[in-house]
This record gives C-alpha cells, sequence and structure tokens, in this order.
C-alpha cells in the first residue's frame, strides 16, 4: 500500500496546478509523500521518489510535447525526476527529519530554478498556492517561502497522523501568525493609475508554425485594437500587446512601422508590442513603448532566454533527438532591466519565460509601480500551459506587491491584482480585448528586499537549530 502513495501523491501534487487547479491537494501529497519516505532503505527511498516524481512531472509538463513529440517531454521529465531524487537521502522517520525534509524541498526548487540552462522552474509548490489562505506569505519570502509553508501544512498532517497534536497545532498557529505578520509587509499605494487596454490578437494557426506569417499575427493585433478604440467611448492611457505580436521587424519593414505610429498618432495613446528585431549581433525579443508623435522609444530585451526555444544548448546533440532543433535559432540576450515610463506609471516588463526567475524578477519589480507579462502560448495550443502560467504570474503579484497586466497572443490573458486575484480572464485561442484601471503601488515588498537572505535561512535552518542546540548544551 505504501509503494502505492508515492505515485498516488505525485498524482495529487500535479492536480494542484492547471487544470485542476486544486491548491489543498499539494499539502495533502506531500504528507503523503512524507509516509512514502518512512523507510530504512535508501534503494525504497529513491524507488519511491522515482515513482512520485514520474506521476507528478510527466502529466504537469506534457503541454512541452504538443508539437514537438514526446522525445524532449520525456527528456525533460527525467531530468526533473533526477534533480528531485536526493529528497530519498531523507528518511522521515527519523528524530528532527520532517525540518530537512522540509530545508531540502526548498534547497531542490532552488537548484532547479538556475540549473542546468539557466533553470526551470516550473512546478514549483508555490506556483499552485495563490488561493491558498497563506498565499500572502509570498510577500514576505517569496516562492521559496510559500513552497516552505505549504511543505509545512503537509508535515501537519503527518503529525496529526502520529497523533502528536500539541506539535500540530504549534505548526497551525506558528503559520497563521507568519500570515497575518505578512500583512505588514504590504506596498503602498501611490494615489496614481493608469488605465490598460490588453489585446489578445490571436493567430492564424497554433502550433510551432503559429508566426509563419508574422503579417498576419500583427494586423490581427492592430485590427482588434482599432476595433476597440473605435467602438467604445474614452480611451485607455496605454495600450499592450503580447509577446510575438509585431514579429515583422519594425526598424526594417516601414509599412509596420508606419502602421504602428498611425495608430498611435491617430488615437494618441502610446502602446507597448512586443516584437522581434533584428540587432547588428542577431535576433533580439523585445517590449517597445511606442510614442504619439515620436515612435520608438523605450526598448527592453529579454534577458533570461528560453533555452530550446530562444537558443540551442548542445545543438548538435538536440538535432539528434528532435528534427525541430534546428528550426531554433539563437537570440541575443539583454541586460539592462529597463523600465517604461507612461506618466507616473513606471512599468517592469516580465516576457514569457522570465517569470522563472526570482532574481530577475526583483531586479525588474525595483523602481516600477505596475507589472506587464507579455507572452505567447500559440506553440501550446490547447494545453494547460497557459493557464499554469497563469498560476505563476498569480504568485509573482503578490511577492512583487504589484499590479499586473498579463496579455498572450492567444490566450490566457487577465489583470491580476496584488492579492494574486485574477480578473477578466480570457480564453484559450481566442480574439479578446479587456481594460482595466490598474493601481500603482510604490516601494519594494518584504521579498523583494529579503527574498534572497530567507531562501538561504530556510536551506540552512536544520544546520541552524543543530549549532544553536550544540552551544546550548555546552
Amino acid at each position: 500500500m505504501v509503494n502505492l502513495l508515492a505515485p498516488i501523491s505525485g498524482f495529487l501534487l500535479f492536480s494542484s496546478f492547471a487544470p485542476f487547479t486544486l491548491w489543498y491537494l499539494a499539502p495533502v501529497a506531500i504528507a503523503l509523500f512524507i509516509k512514502t519516505l518512512e523507510s530504512d532503505s535508501l534503494r525504497i527511498r529513491m524507488a519511491r521518489t522515482i515513482a512520485f516524481a514520474i506521476s507528478f512531472f510527466a502529466p504537469l509538463l506534457h503541454w512541452t510535447s504538443s508539437y514537438v513529440g514526446s522525445a524532449p517531454w520525456i527528456l525533460l521529465v527525467l531530468l526533473q525526476c533526477l534533480l528531485l531524487l536526493p529528497i530519498a537521502f531523507v528518511n522521515t522517520q527519523k528524530k528532527n527529519s520532517l525540518l530537512t525534509f522540509l530545508s531540502m524541498w526548498v534547497l531542490i526548487e532552488a537548484l532547479r530554478t538556475r540549473f542546468p540552462f539557466g533553470g526551470f522552474g516550473w512546478g514549483r509548490v508555490a506556483f499552485s498556492q495563490a488561493q491558498a489562505p497563506y498565499a500572502p506569505l509570498a510577500a514576505m519570502g517569496g516562492a521559496p517561502l510559500l513552497t516552505f509553508t505549504s511543505c509545512l501544512v503537509g508535515v501537519c498532517l503527518v503529525l496529526l497522523g502520529r497523533k502528536q497534536f500539541l506539535k500540530a497545532f504549534t505548526v497551525g498557529i506558528t503559520i497563521t501568525l507568519a500570515t497575518v505578520a505578512s500583512s505588514f509587509t504590504l506596498t503602498s499605494i501611490s494615489g496614481e493609475s493608469v488605465r490598460i487596454l490588453a489585446v489578445q490578437g490571436g493567430v492564424p494557426e497554433l502550433g510551432m508554425d503559429f508566426n509563419a506569417r508574422a503579417t498576419s499575427v500583427f494586423y490581427n493585433h492592430l485590427n482588434a485594437t482599432k476595433k476597440y478604440l473605435h467602438t467604445h467611448e474614452g480611451k485607455p492611457d496605454l495600450i499592450l500587446w503580447p509577446e510575438n505580436s509585431v514579429d515583422v521587424d519594425p526598424f526594417l519593414f516601414s509599412k509596420v512601422n508606419q502602421d504602428l505610429t498611425d495608430l498611435v498618432d491617430e488615437f494618441n495613446i502610446p502602446i507597448i508590442i512586443g516584437a522581434v528585431t533584428q540587432g547588428s549581433l542577431g535576433l533580439r525579443n523585445e517590449s517597445i513603448l511606442w510614442l504619439p508623435h515620436h515612435g520608438a522609444d523605450t526598448r527592453y530585451v529579454k534577458r533570461h532566454l528560453t533555452p530550446f526555444g530562444e537558443y540551442m544548448p548542445w545543438r548538435s546533440l538536440a538535432q539528434r533527438i528532435s528534427p525541430y532543433a534546428t528550426d531554433v535559432i539563437d537570440f541575443i540576450p539583454g541586460e539592462d532591466p529597463l523600465l517604461h515610463r507612461v506618466g507616473r506609471a513606471k512599468i517592469g516588463s516580465i516576457i514569457c519565460f522570465e517569470l522563472l526567475d526570482d532574481t530577475l524578477g526583483r531586479e525588474i519589480t525595483s523602481g516600477s509601480n505596475l507589472l506587464f507579462v507579455q507572452t505567447n502560448s500559440a506553440t501550446f495550443g490547447l494545453s494547460a500551459e497557459s493557464a499554469q502560467q497563469m498560476q505563476i504570474t498569480q504568485i509573482r503579484a503578490i511577492e512583487h506587491q504589484r499590479n499586473i497586466a498579463s496579455v498572450s497572443t492567444s490566450g490566457m490573458s487577465a489583470f491580476i491584482n496584488k492579492q494574486g486575484m485574477v480578473s477578466q480572464e480570457t480564453n484559450l485561442n481566442s480574439v479578446a480585448t479587456i481594460e482595466s484601471t490598474l493601481a500603482l503601488h510604490a516601494g519594494k515588498s518584504f521579498s523583494d528586499n529579503y527574498g534572497a537572505y530567507i531562501e538561504i535561512f530556510l536551506i540552512l535552518l536544520p544546520l541552524f537549530l543543530r549549532i544553536r542546540k550544540r552551544l546550548l548544551i555546552s
């Protein structure tokens, strides 16, 4: 029966993510997984860890096989399973092992977020917890603290199962008090706001060739924008288009440049576009502010590129595994966490994969009072990828205490407030325009200031306690 708990607990953890989005299953999954590690045999614990990891990562990451076949998906799942394997060295029936388990889990997520190829932190427990009552803790310690807390709830369930009621009660009270304390770390409202029109223009066809007719994608967004502005009274302060909405380089194609200029000049509204441009060193994925009667202004270049999507590590090996590897052109990463400025709004742009990078998120948030997420989900069809990315965006909104406008070429797009609440969410593979007034928030969250140190503290917590115990004894 215990052996069956491993794959069951893995699937339950997957179920806390989209498309099921049952956040409360994450602590239950962790509690059951802890039960499977109650064995003196390392070999048995490793086998159960692998069973758990496969049943979690395989369905969670299945969207990666949408149009490129199973090989990349299988390799990615195996890599994530390998990175999780060290948790098997924790025998959870031993004294003080539960705290070691918690810290080890945070450490593994830290490694997955950074290694290899800049990391792939998809599936961090925190990213399933936007609706949890303790989600505000993300503003205090970011994703690491939220992961730790969710797993700690799982530990509380384990303690209840062991009839250690006083310890379980103490854990519950600690989580409650910490959640209440997190309310004192919130940022302030500047008193200003900005009205955003986000345009999800759609693509001619889902899949790897979504942008084969890049001009069509551009005019989808242009026409949807014009239609909305012509048929609605009043006007927004700013228009937002997604990543890959302008893949016909507006600095090389005069017609695209002129159409963008005509749009912002006619309505006297600035626009932020997602464009692929050709620089002297190669292609760049950019977020560009286009101003009325001025043209292109600030240009943020994506800094954390997507491995195997925007550049190809180990190209010769990758091409043997998948024929699609030859189609990947290496992009040039940016270096500057540049902000767009529109009136009082100081806007940090996060482009798709950059959502997974804790450090980059803190850098982009620093100095901003509003965040935009520009993304493209067309290459993943009607899978759960876009909904899972929306879950990540919710946690980032809480963590950085910023309202966020998230817009995609083909869905899902939405507005997310700093409590992580989603509004005006669009459907997949649809053309949609959504508009909302977003408040500007000043200052940095506690997590933005100290989140990196909190992550280190959580990882080293068992060591700190052992040192403290020895000092007290001596």
